[in-house]
């Protein structure tokens, strides 16, 4: 890189893009946090709307006791076919 395109020392530069990199990162952080916050508001109040609206309560959760799964576990569902061509 030409001496010009550094504007100033090598050094004066690097720190310029560790600056500027560290801005970028704490306003990505940032938005990632507001991010977060705004989607567990909104999915406390589906909670809340599906639990009205069905009373009933769905705990997403819970914790997988077990990864195997039988064939006699298992419903077998067919899917409805429309044929009204």
């Amino acid at each position: 890189m030409p001496k010009s395109k550094t504007r100033g020392s090598l050094k004066e530069h690097r720190k310029r893009v560790t600056h500027r990199n560290n801005t970028i990162k704490g306003l990505k952080r940032k938005a990632q946090e507001e991010y977060q916050k705004m989607f567990n508001e909104t999915m406390e109040k589906l909670k809340a709307q599906y639990q009205n609206e069905n009373g009933e309560t769905v705990n997403i959760d819970t914790e997988i006791i077990s990864d195997e799964i039988n064939v006699t576990d298992a419903e077998v569902v067919t899917p409805e076919v429309n044929d009204e061509n």
